[in-house]
């Protein structure tokens, strides 16, 4: 094999992995410190279809998960504090469907009362995952568990068409605190100007 193949052929090798890397942990190439990526993309949330809220706030994992879900919820929790609960929501989705279906709503709303659960069968969960991108793979030690990204997910609401569509995804664990509330602070104020603006048409 002549040395400009096996160069080749190690490029190839080092690009695979730079992708890989690149998929497993978008925080590489987002736009800030808290992993923010910004993506705007409609959706069609069948959860969502009677939801008036200008943003959502929505996280993915499940019920008993220890060593993500718990703590994400906890600092979504402190987060949800500092925002204007008239204009903002916090839905959690459960990505397991073996378990009861009011289970996803008590765990959600053990972290904060107005958190909301939301119990998906499996072609919810699929449907949702291929929308937002979603990656999360069964445990190979156990049924019960999953291994998923724990990421948060910003939806905003159309003024005029009133659907929603994604705004960010925040990446980086522990959530940056600061950043997301500012960044939702200042959706809202202009989901509210825009609001003025469309009334008076």
């Amino acid at each position: 094999m002549s040395i400009y193949k096996k160069i080749f052929g190690y490029f190839l090798i080092l690009f695979s992995l730079l992708v890989i890397v690149m998929i497993g942990f978008p925080q590489f190439y987002s736009n800030n410190s808290a992993g923010r990526i910004d993506k705007e993309t409609s959706l069609d949330l069948n959860f969502l279809k009677n939801e008036t809220s200008p943003i959502v706030l929505l996280y993915f994992g499940y019920v008993g998960c220890k060593t993500i879900c718990t703590p994400s919820m906890s600092e979504l929790g402190k987060i949800y504090n500092q925002l204007d609960h008239a204009k903002t929501k916090v839905y959690f989705g459960n990505l397991l469907d073996i378990y009861d279906k009011e289970l996803p709503q008590l765990f959600a709303q053990h972290f904060h009362k107005d958190f909301r659960g939301v119990f998906l069968d499996k072609q919810e969960i699929q449907e949702i995952a291929n929308q937002l991108r979603i990656t999360f793979t069964t445990s190979m030690t156990d049924s019960g568990e999953l291994d998923h990204s724990g990421y948060l997910y910003v939806l905003e609401k159309g003024v005029y068409d009133k659907n929603y569509r994604q705004k960010y995804i925040y990446t980086t664990r522990p959530f940056d605190e600061k950043t997301i509330v500012s960044d939702i602070n200042d959706l809202t104020k202009g989901f509210k100007n825009e609001t003025i603006i469309s009334a008076h048409r």
